[in-house]
């Protein structure tokens, strides 16, 4: 069973990677208040997430604090995925399952490409495809290693989950849906609404308007175009897995 989080798709990837076949979107769930689940016996139990401001993303927290899980669960792991290292995101998923009864037996973490447009445009597309190319020897690997059940958590120090903490109140400081709207471009067709895994985009008479302040800036809703945040997001190129997979 696997538990994903993805926003512009590095995560799901990651996800339907793995062998177990039984996947449930984190943003789905979340919508749909979908919070307890049944393992088989001995079954293995994932976590897999992009790294936000050096943590794990909020919608995540949120939902491992609704979780219930029942069964004989055999091995539970967890794989973040980033653009320039995983902080002390090992160290928040750990405590947050930790409370919730649970243990981290392994985590793993992958580097795919940076995509966060808020703070620029993305890397020349030549580097974003090396990018994705040297990560799928250490997927492979990391799929590997979850098979065989290896028990293997990192060395976290105790900076980097100081760090995270920093960063954490930062995000949840700024993270408001102030900035994001759609141009003139928009055509209604309602994607940004269906992509939005916090749920917090609504149709209002044929345009879509961000509603909630508990975004966690995901980009799902950037991968359209014609959705904006602030004034410079048009000029910057916009990021999928699925793109540059195929490019």
């Amino acid at each position: 069973m696997i538990f994903y989080f993805s926003g512009t798709g590095n995560s799901k990837h990651v996800a339907f990677s793995m062998s177990d076949e039984n996947r449930i979107s984190i943003g789905e769930a979340m919508k749909s208040g979908s919070f307890t689940y049944e393992a088989t016996d001995g079954e293995a139990v994932g976590f897999i997430m992009p790294v936000y401001y050096s943590g794990i993303p909020k919608t995540v927290l949120d939902f491992i604090k609704k979780l219930k899980l029942t069964g004989n669960i055999d091995y539970i792991y967890g794989i973040l995925t980033h653009g320039g290292g995983p902080g002390g995101a090992g160290t928040m998923l750990q405590k947050s399952l930790s409370k919730k009864g649970y243990h981290l037996d392994a985590c793993f973490d992958v580097k795919m490409t940076s995509n966060y447009i808020m703070f620029g445009d993305l890397r020349p597309d030549e580097r974003i495809k090396d990018e994705l190319e040297a990560a799928k020897p250490v997927i492979q690997k990391i799929k590997e290693s979850v098979d065989n059940r290896e028990k293997i958590l990192p060395d976290w120090s105790a900076v980097d989950g100081f760090l995270t903490s920093c960063m954490k109140v930062l995000c949840d400081k700024h993270m408001s849906v102030k900035g994001f709207h759609a141009d003139e471009g928009c055509t209604g067709c309602g994607m940004c609404v269906n992509n939005c895994p916090s749920g917090l985009i609504k149709m209002k008479d044929g345009k879509p308007v961000w509603t909630e302040n508990k975004c966690v800036r995901c980009m799902a809703c950037l991968k359209c175009p014609h959705v904006q945040f602030n004034d410079k997001s048009s000029e910057r190129r916009r990021y999928s897995y699925e793109k540059y997979s195929i490019m």
